[in-house]
């Protein structure tokens, strides 16, 4: 886990527009998170999936990109299966990954672009369906602070396309893991 300096974002935004983060580095656990942030230049921007942000010049601050991995059965009962996800997880290829498991309930939301941990943030949903209709929990980093924090679907506020992390919370977490309950 280093940091680079003048790194090209290039290849990690959809447009390909070409800029540079004056600071840049990765992370692939809750720890390495809460070290970054513990030593990070300001302004902050968290970088998921690269499809929701359009560059128009060189960003002055630090870029951390959301690498976390893994898709995890929690637990297996009659009628559903809650699983954890991480935050770096492909939106789409969770649905197909839910989809091969024979796991039912965010096959509506294919091919929405983003990552797991972006998801609730935006409330994404498509045909009808919420990523809320299936969610459980998650757990988030506060940027401030370095602390872990566990939200409920009842304290992410959700509503159409929206919740508490697009309000009060903006900017003030980053999601790392997000547990849903499947129907089997």
């Amino acid at each position: 886990m280093t940091v680079q300096h003048q790194y090209p974002l290039q290849s990690l935004n959809t447009f390909g527009i070409k800029a540079h983060a004056e600071y840049f580095s990765s992370f692939s656990s809750k720890e390495e998170l809460i070290e970054l942030l513990g030593k990070t230049q300001k302004p902050l921007t968290i970088l998921g999936g690269g499809s929701n942000i359009l560059l128009t010049q060189d960003y002055q601050g630090t870029v951390l990109k959301l690498s976390l991995r893994g898709k995890h059965i929690l637990k297996e009962q009659d009628g559903f299966t809650l699983v954890e996800v991480a935050g770096g997880e492909n939106w789409h290829d969770f649905v197909l990954w839910s989809i091969s498991k024979n796991l039912g309930g965010i096959e509506n939301m294919s091919l929405i672009p983003g990552n797991v941990g972006t998801a609730p943030i935006q409330n994404i949903g498509a045909y009808g369906v919420e990523q809320k209709d299936s969610f459980v929990s998650l757990t988030a980093v506060e940027v401030e602070s370095g602390q872990v924090h566990h939200f409920t679907n009842e304290a992410c506020k959700f509503g159409y396309r929206d919740s508490v992390f697009k309000r009060h919370l903006k900017g003030k977490f980053i999601i790392t893991h997000v547990i849903y309950k499947l129907t089997n």
